[in-house]
Order: structure tokens, then sequence, then C-alpha cells
């Protein structure tokens, strides 16, 4: 017979185990030593790793989470590439615009700026929508994730 918590072998007729002082009842005493993944590493530490990989392994949002992450990261550096090159633009009509003489002249410059950042701004708008779309299902598949976590411990 075997200890329930050490694993250690016992007397048939002990009540304790001489090993750890572990109570023992007819019913909780093995007739196999316990099953031990990897001998050298200690018992808790093994448990604790196969729950740990077994989760990893059958997580079916982990991935996808990931990939959205990802494809988020993405967008918003498009995003800052746009609103900087959008920056530079208008930074550029400023500089020039001290140039132009006031009234229809320059009415028609601030025109041609609109216009130049008219497709820019649609891209970011664009942008700004994905990204927000993404976020939201990005929420909801941490949300599912929350909830089979929960259910399995």
């Amino acid at each position: 017979m075997y200890c329930p918590d050490c694993g250690q072998p016992v007397n048939a007729e002990s009540h304790f185990c001489e090993q750890c002082g572990a109570p023992l009842q007819a019913s909780e005493r093995r007739a196999a030593p316990p099953m031990r993944l990897h001998a050298d590493v200690p018992e808790p530490y093994e448990q604790a790793s196969s729950v740990r990989m077994r989760n990893r392994m059958q997580d079916p949002y982990k991935d996808q989470i990931a990939q959205l992450r990802l494809q988020i990261k993405q967008l918003k550096l498009d995003l800052k590439h746009i609103t900087t090159n959008m920056s530079n633009t208008r930074a550029q009509y400023n500089q020039t615009a001290t140039f132009v003489p006031r009234g229809l002249l320059r009415h028609g410059y601030k025109m041609i700026e609109d216009f130049r950042l008219l497709g820019p701004q649609q891209q970011k708008q664009q942008l700004q929508q994905e990204i927000l779309n993404l976020e939201q299902e990005l929420l909801g598949l941490q949300q599912a994730q929350a909830q089979w976590k929960a259910q399995r411990y």
C-alpha cells in the first residue's frame, strides 16, 4: 500500500503515514504509487506545468486573440503614417501660405490644401473604423475566453 499524499510505501494496517504523517483511511490507501511524469521534478511543479500546458494547448481563443492584436497594431501604424503625412502637408501649406496674398488667392490656396487632404482624411476615417471594429471583436473574444476559463476551473 502507498500513502495518498506522499506516495511512500505504508503498512496496510497503519493509520498514519510514517513519512509525512498523513492520516490513512482504508479507502484512501492505494495499491500503486501515484504516476509521475518526471521523476526529477517535484510533483506540485509537475502538476502545475501539465495544467498550464494543457490549458495553453486547448485554449481555442488564444491564437485568434493574438492575430487580432497584430492586425490592430498594423492598422494603428498605418494610421500614424497617414496622420504624419497629413501633418507634413499642413505644415508645408502653412509655411508657404504666408507668401500668398490675402483674399481670393489665399482662399483658393486653402481649397487646394483641403483637396489634397481629402483622400488621406477618408483613409484615416476608414482605418479608425476598422480599428474600432477589430477592437470590438477582440473584446468579444476576450470575454468568451474568460468565460471558457471560468468554466474550466
